[in-house]
């Protein structure tokens, strides 16, 4: 017969009290444990993107104003001699694009800068092969323009007409700014930023490998930012004409019909490879 009586009070229990306290303890810790690791092994990776705030880098490069404002800058020569080049969009300051900014330097210079080479002072935007880079009026951009227009011309293959279905995000913060830049936690930023003027890009998934990233423009090869604003952190489908330019995908939306959202599994095919997207 077990006499042992234990009352809160009491500066100690007695030992059967404390061991049975104790096994209770020790399951109760394990599986705070194991909770613990099970949800952090459930969360989205976090993002490798780079933002190298505070930092002015001088980017030299041929200006391209189509399809989007960006930079064709140098990357490397390949195996036979012949150069390859990355392009890189144009951001500005905040929640804006660069439009802006360009069209205040060509003003002041007296020409357009189309396919002329230009050295730009900025801040670097990084991550997964895609590099943009933010300039803003108050650094003094525009550090060097050479007047003879570039023979570099845009290299343009037509993918034809595909089926995708992704997400529509502002790159600047997917790429760099923000961590997470893309989602429902960051619609609201997203809206913004390509209401600010900000080149739209669909992120689409595959089955396999890394994700797919493509520009968007209307029909007649304008911005869409208006348009798409509304979707932002939906799975969309899209139907549109692709063509590629040099190292980016430029999907042509029809924005005369309203984009379909969708959040269910689904399969496309472009170019006989499988495009898969998980809701997102």
């Amino acid at each position: 017969m077990n006499d042992e009586f234990y009352i809160g009070w009491m500066p100690t229990a007695p030992q059967s009290f404390a061991k049975h306290i104790k096994k209770i303890l020790l399951v109760i810790g394990l599986l705070v444990i194991t909770l613990g690791i099970i949800l952090a092994l459930q969360q989205r990776k976090f993002s490798t993107s780079v933002f190298e705030y505070g930092m002015l880098t001088e980017v030299s490069g041929i200006y391209q104003q189509y399809p989007v404002p960006s930079l064709k800058v140098f990357s490397k020569t390949d195996a036979n001699g012949k150069q390859e080049f990355i392009t890189m969009p144009l951001v500005g300051y905040g929640k804006f694009g660069a439009q802006g900014i360009i069209d205040e330097l060509e003003k002041q210079k007296g020409f357009r800068f189309h396919q002329h080479q230009l050295t730009l002072k900025g801040t670097l935007i990084y991550s997964d092969g895609k590099a943009i880079l933010q300039i803003d009026k108050y650094d003094a951009p525009l550090v060097k323009v050479k007047k003879t227009e570039s023979s570099l011309k845009n290299v343009v293959k037509d993918l034809g007409t595909v089926d995708l279905i992704g997400e529509i995000l502002d790159p600047k913060c997917y790429f760099g700014v923000m961590k997470p830049g893309r989602g429902k936690p960051h619609k609201d930023c997203a809206i913004r930023c390509i209401a600010g003027g900000i080149s739209p890009v669909l992120y689409v998934r595959q089955r396999e490998g890394g994700p797919l990233y493509y520009l968007l423009l209307d029909e007649n090869g304008n911005p869409v930012n208006d348009f798409v604003k509304d979707y932002v952190a939906d799975p969309v489908k899209l139907h549109a004409k692709a063509m590629q330019y040099n190292d980016w995908v430029v999907l042509y939306i029809n924005t005369k019909t309203k984009l379909q959202r969708t959040g269910g599994l689904s399969w496309f095919k472009e170019n006989d490879e499988l495009i898969y997207c998980k809701p997102l």
